[in-house]
């Protein structure tokens, strides 16, 4: 069974794309961040025989509940940090059945859709399924097995994530696929990337929407 996994915040001003929000405004970087949830949950509905949206903080499962819609499952995210939450996705995901398994951020609601598929192919006989981003870490990891050694002793929100996880995977033998390199979208120049890529629209009516939703929001902002 292929599970599609995705973690997201809940877009409290203040608390989310606060490197956006120094820009445009922390209310609209809120905004900003709301509208990539939903586009990803959007986009990556179809994928996988399951989804599984992981969210945080706990208190906020009506609000998620109600843009997931009935394509995801929702629930909760461990508590720790983002070692201990990740290990926790792929624990409960693999002792639930799972044969493969990805997770996902809602940083990057363009990612192309075939490089999600591409991942759950590389699991068919890779060990490991890696997303590099362009910042150093990664956009997305797959596992078939549970290794709750990958997660640990990261320096997590740093160029060196993906560097180390690599090197763990080769102390322990696991053979490892990457899927192309892409990017988040956490600042005005990652941002501004974004909105100068045409959009697919016949192709994606959801990137059609994405950057239509996303002007309305900037247009009382200060320009990018």
């Amino acid at each position: 069974m292929e599970v599609l996994g995705m973690f997201a915040k809940y877009w409290r001003a203040g608390e989310v794309k606060t490197r956006l929000g120094a820009t445009i405004g922390m209310a609209a970087a809120a905004a900003v961040h709301q509208l990539f949830v939903q586009t990803s949950l959007a986009r990556f509905r179809h994928l996988g025989d399951r989804r599984e949206l992981q969210f945080s903080p706990s208190t906020e499962s009506q609000a998620f509940a109600a843009v997931a819609g009935d394509a995801w499952q929702v629930t909760p995210q461990a508590p720790g940090d983002l070692g201990d939450r990740i290990t926790y996705y792929f624990a409960t995901q693999l002792g639930g059945g799972a044969t493969q398994t990805l997770l996902i951020g809602s940083d990057s609601p363009n990612l192309p859709i075939d490089y999600v598929r591409a991942a759950f192919r590389h699991l068919d006989d890779h060990d490991v399924v890696l997303g590099p981003a362009v910042d150093g870490g990664y956009y997305l990891i797959g596992l078939r097995q549970r290794c709750d050694a990958l997660f640990t002793d990261i320096a997590w929100s740093t160029s060196d994530v993906l560097e180390q996880t690599l090197a763990k995977c080769d102390s322990l033998n696991l053979r490892t696929a990457q899927t192309p390199t892409w990017y988040d979208v956490d600042d005005k120049s990652d941002l501004k990337r974004l909105l100068a890529e045409p959009p697919e629209c016949d192709a994606d009516p959801d990137l059609r929407a994405l950057h239509t939703q996303l002007n309305l929001i900037l247009a009382d902002c200060p320009p990018l």
